[in-house]
């Protein structure tokens, strides 16, 4: 009779613990008139086209934004608790969290978070940082953990867990260059930038833990006098740690070494009797195959969401731009609208997003094979090659090498950059809106690529390498390069984010607050006649 290996045990019996403390009845719960729930739940919605980010993200950067409007607005009061029981409010009201989901005592937590974090904030301010935005690095901690406050986190972390140990053993770190503890951690943030596509400040929470523990035990005002003298070095060690080159080398490979794991996971999601499952191995793969269907449909389904979503987001700001800038700039520079060249800025980047959303297919039958196999090896062990070691090593190229490559990136750039104005040159495009396509077109190139890395979250098997292909990558990985630096740089200074963030979001949060009060009132002296 074949059994799951300890290790696999373990994690199960983890993985039920967790599941069991999070179905456990909440006393005393926060509950939330819901009169004013559904403008802020439109609202959310629409914000969220114009500042397009992974849906996965979306509670924690309404948190985030919260906390910006707090810490950085001097005329918001800064009283922890206050402010605590103000943020569970608007995130039951956006829907963000279940209504009477949370217990009360969850207040004074948060607000000893928050205690903690404006002590750090204003030891900053009176000691002065060298580091640029450290106060968008500051806000984004605070923002990760009060949603660890909120969420409970046990299944995450004994997933994390649990992969941690599975690579550890599987991938043979050979490079004498690196410490342990590098290597360690930059295993780490492979496996948490794969299972739950963590940002920067995901990513930066987790350095904090593990190079800082005693911010997390510490008392607040004790907490963030030690903290401050050191936080320009430690937002520099996060930047120099999340941009380590043995991170870069080693995502593709944790990404097809965790396949297995994302399915298994989704599969406890759905199927509630995980115990008598992996004690049957026909029963387990039959489930296997199952979950990978079912996983790759639902896959399927949020590629086309994200993907309708990237369109609406890109139209909507080619559409502002080409009022603001475009139409101006033809009618009083150039004295004459081209609608040519308008039309095409208008409608190509959406129909690329739309054809590049459409094309996206599945991994295919063989993929699926393999991907059953590692989720049995995983579970019972055995003498299959998924999960066996194997000795990695970072590639390494002398000075004369990467100075070839990277002339001949600049030259590939050039030409390929050249040739598409060549095109909008003789379709007679201005110097604006040629430079309007061409960033449009870098975005909507990369934001597809995120699209496709989502549809290869079950890719086990490598593909075919053909020369079209090669051709295909050589021409527009420049592109897509560039498109990503204008999706960092666009995110920074994102003009109408800030308009909605600063100059719409808090009159208007105020007023629904107002509303939401007025009717408690009109409660209270209804309630007062009877």
């Amino acid at each position: 009779m074949i059994t799951p290996t300890k290790s696999a045990t373990e994690f199960i019996q983890a993985i039920a613990e967790a599941k069991n403390q999070s179905r456990q009845a909440v006393a005393n719960p926060c509950h939330v008139s819901e009169l004013t729930s559904l403008p802020s739940f439109v609202y959310e919605k629409l914000r969220n086209i114009v500042d397009y980010k992974d849906e996965h993200l979306l509670r924690k950067n309404a948190i985030r934004r919260f906390l910006k409007r707090k810490f950085v607005l001097p005329q918001l009061s800064r009283q922890p608790e206050t402010a605590a029981r103000s943020l569970v409010r608007e995130l039951i009201l956006s829907r963000y969290l279940p209504n009477d989901s949370l217990p009360e005592t969850i207040i004074p937590e948060l607000g000893q978070v928050l205690t903690k974090y404006y002590a750090l904030w204003e030891e900053l301010e009176k000691r002065g940082c060298a580091v640029p935005r450290w106060r968008e690095y500051t806000v984004g901690l605070a923002a990760v953990e009060c949603d660890a406050r909120l969420v409970a986190l046990g299944e995450r972390h004994a997933y994390l867990l649990f992969a941690y140990r599975l690579i550890k053993q599987t991938i043979n770190l050979a490079d004498g260059l690196e410490s342990e503890e590098t290597k360690s951690v930059q295993l780490m943030l492979a496996i948490q930038r794969t299972m739950e596509r963590a940002d920067r400040d995901i990513i930066n929470m987790y350095l904090l833990r593990h190079y800082y523990p005693a911010w997390f035990t510490l008392p607040p005002a004790e907490a963030a006098l030690d903290l401050g003298p050191q936080y320009d070095t430690i937002l520099k060690t996060f930047t120099q740690v999340g941009n380590h080159k043995l991170g870069r080398h080693l995502q593709p490979l944790v990404k097809r070494l965790l396949v297995p794991l994302i399915i298994f996971r989704d599969m406890l999601r759905y199927d509630q009797t995980a115990w008598e499952l992996i004690k049957n191995p026909v029963a387990l793969e039959r489930a296997a195959h199952e979950t990978y269907e079912h996983f790759w449909q639902a896959t399927r389904r949020r590629i086309l969401r994200k993907g309708f979503h990237a369109m609406a987001y890109i139209f909507v700001t080619k559409m502002l731009l080409a009022v603001l800038l475009e139409l101006p700039y033809e009618k009083f520079v150039i004295g004459a609208i081209s609608y040519l060249p308008l039309t095409i800025n208008l409608a190509f980047p959406a129909l690329l997003m739309a054809v590049i959303t459409l094309l996206i297919k599945s991994p295919g039958q063989a993929n699926e094979a393999r991907a059953v196999l590692g989720i049995k090896e995983m579970i019972y062990g055995g003498q299959a090659d998924f999960f066996q070691p194997r000795k990695f090593r970072t590639s390494r190229h002398g000075f004369w090498k990467r100075f070839i490559y990277a002339l001949l990136y600049i030259v590939t750039m050039g030409a390929s950059l050249g040739a598409v104005v060549l095109v909008l040159w003789q379709l007679g495009f201005n110097p604006l809106s040629g430079t309007m396509f061409i960033l449009f077109m870098s975005l909507v190139s990369f934001f597809g690529l995120a699209l496709r890395q989502q549809a290869r979250q079950l890719k086990v098997l490598s593909s075919r390498e053909t020369m079209l292909g090669f051709l295909v990558d050589f021409f527009t990985l420049p592109v897509l390069s560039f498109g990503k630096w204008l999706a960092t740089t666009f995110d920074r200074v994102n003009v109408f984010v800030f308009l909605l963030d600063f100059m719409f979001e808090v009159p208007f949060k105020s007023l629904l607050k107002a509303i939401e009060e007025w009717f408690a009132f009109l409660k209270e002296k209804k309630e007062e006649m009877y």
